[in-house]
């Protein structure tokens, strides 16, 4: 394997404190924690031509690819994870989508790029330049293997943070938020507004500030802007959060946020089987509760029984919402 995808070490300019501390690990493992640590500065990364040279002849043979329609579709993503409370380590991947069956299986996303370091446009432009010099050719010129040219159809999917760094563009937060259309934030609520994708990454190339709320290239400039997807995951599990958080919100508005609703909520909670708990905070007296994970989302979502804390019409359509 080390002949056939060879990995190439790359300098990267990086800062060692780069994780917020009030985060929790996602690995804390002492010993991959100093290995990483001691990486600082270097980026390992293999070649997408490479790894493309040894899977698109196997997926022919197991007819996932044809040779006779030679095109294959491409997902880039990445995210940023936490090594112990010292270092970040960024990962960028590439899936084939046409393999269907094991799309969702972590071995068939393979690793392009990895880095210990920030996961930041400056860190992420500097490693990936190889990688998205082989993405332009791909797409401008595709790849012959056994004498077939094969073409590359492109997808960029990610959750929203990391996307709007590579696209060079502002964070959810801000007045400009959307990669895709030039809506504002004061204007989200307007019903009557056509949202659809208006933004051009034609326009964008010519001149980077053409749209507000973009600021730099676009590292992968190659792929048009209806093939750059939001991860639906992290989209789901933030529309829940704030649904949540609005019912609530509803029931101290209204008054009804006292100690039967809170045993009601609980008992509701406990009949779909989600472990659910309320907390009064001690200095501000405020209401906190147990934050949901993915799968108990799902429950709330399908099972909870919403008349049992508001009016029949209300739940009613609170529950199409």
């Amino acid at each position: 394997m080390a002949q056939h995808i060879p990995i190439s070490i790359i300098d990267i300019n990086t800062n060692n404190n780069q994780v917020n501390q009030s985060e929790e690990e996602d690995i804390d493992n002492e010993s991959i924690v100093q290995e990483v640590v001691d990486a600082v500065g270097k980026g390992g990364y293999r070649n997408i031509k490479n790894i493309l040279l040894y899977l698109i002849p196997d997926f022919v043979k197991k007819g996932i690819l044809n040779p006779r329609q030679p095109i294959v579709n491409l997902r880039i993503s990445g995210d940023g994870r936490n090594v112990g409370r010292k270092v970040k380590h960024v990962i960028v991947t590439v899936a084939i989508l046409d393999n269907k069956n094991t799309l969702h299986q972590p071995d068939h996303h393979h690793t392009i790029v990895l880095y210990p370091g920030r996961e930041d446009y400056d860190s992420l432009s500097s490693v990936m330049a190889p990688f998205c010099h082989d993405l332009q050719d791909l797409k401008n010129q595709g790849l012959v293997i056994n004498n077939i040219k094969w073409d590359f159809q492109l997808y960029f999917s990610s959750d929203w943070k990391f996307l709007a760094i590579c696209l060079g563009f502002n964070g959810a937060n801000s007045k400009n938020f959307c990669p895709w259309c030039t809506i504002s934030k004061s204007q989200q609520g307007d019903l009557s507004k056509e949202w659809k994708i208006s933004k051009d990454m034609d326009k964008i190339i010519e001149q980077t500030n053409y749209y507000k709320g973009h600021s730099r290239m676009p590292l992968f400039d190659m792929i048009p802007l209806n093939h750059w997807i939001p991860d639906e995951l992290h989209v789901m599990l933030r529309i829940t959060d704030r649904l949540w958080d609005l019912l609530i919100a509803e029931l101290i508005e209204d008054g009804f946020f006292n100690d039967t609703a809170r045993k009601i909520i609980i008992e509701e909670m406990s009949k779909v089987k989600v472990n659910f708990q309320f907390w009064q905070n001690k200095d501000s007296k405020s209401w906190n509760y147990t934050s949901l994970m993915g799968d108990d989302k799902l429950k709330v979502l399908q099972f909870f029984d919403l008349t049992k804390i508001l009016s029949n019409r209300r739940a009613h359509m609170i529950r199409n919402l």
